[in-house]
Formats: C-alpha cells, structure tokens, sequence
C-alpha cells in the first residue's frame, strides 16, 4: 500500500525523477541496475488498538535505500527525499497520509560494487479505509 506513495512521489517529484529517472524498486533492486537506484521496504507497521478493535491509523516505518556509483548523487537524495515526504499530508492513489516524518539515515559502501548508499528511515501515518 504505501509502496504507491512511494513510487508516486519518485516518479512525480521533478528533483527524486530527474535523479532517479523512476530507478525506485520494492525490496530489492535488480544486479547492474543503472545508477542511481533507490529500494524500499516496509520494516514494521504498528496498528493502534483501541478497547474494541484496530484503530483506523497504521504507522508504517519504510526504509529507502538510495545507491550511487557517486557519493554527492547519495548526498542530494537524502535531501530530495526529505523533502517530497517529511510532513506530507495528502492522498495519492487511494492511500491517505496523513504525516510522514524523518527518523534518521546510515551510510553505506559496497566495496565489490564500488557503490556509495544511505538508507533513510521514515515514518508514515496511513488512514486505513
């Protein structure tokens, strides 16, 4: 469900487009892929109960890992993700965010690729229909 938002904001987005060219895969992204890539995936989704039943907001933590042969293409990323996503409140193919916001990144190198990385974390607030 969020994976939409995601490959929305990538393919719409003139910054995340223009960097990417819609280079944006779910949970794994294809050997020799052409650089720069970015992968997703749900790390954990927490669902509020209330004393009758799920509440009606999940809170979907999604790691975006952004791949360069280039270490300022991973750099600009950071920021462009940061700012099509964090606070965001807007619906986008049937699926309501209500928030979104930045809990933080890593670098990462692959020494036998020779690929710079950072893996940003965010925090979705999704209104389940």
């Amino acid at each position: 469900m969020i994976g939409k938002v995601i490959k929305y904001k990538f393919d719409t987005d003139t910054n995340l487009n223009s960097l990417f060219d819609g280079r944006v895969f779910p949970v794994i992204g294809a050997q020799r892929q052409t650089s720069p890539f970015a992968i997703y995936e749900v790390v954990n989704v927490t669902t509020s109960m209330s004393k009758d039943s799920d509440s009606h907001v999940d809170d979907v933590l999604v790691r975006i890992t952004l791949i360069s042969t280039k270490y300022s293409d991973v750099q600009d990323a950071i920021g462009y993700v940061r700012t099509a996503f964090v606070r965001m409140n807007e619906t986008i193919r049937g699926v309501v965010v209500q928030s979104c916001k930045y809990d933080g990144e890593r670098d990462l190198f692959s020494e036998d690729e020779r690929t710079f990385g950072s893996q940003v974390d965010l925090t979705f607030r999704v209104i389940k229909s």
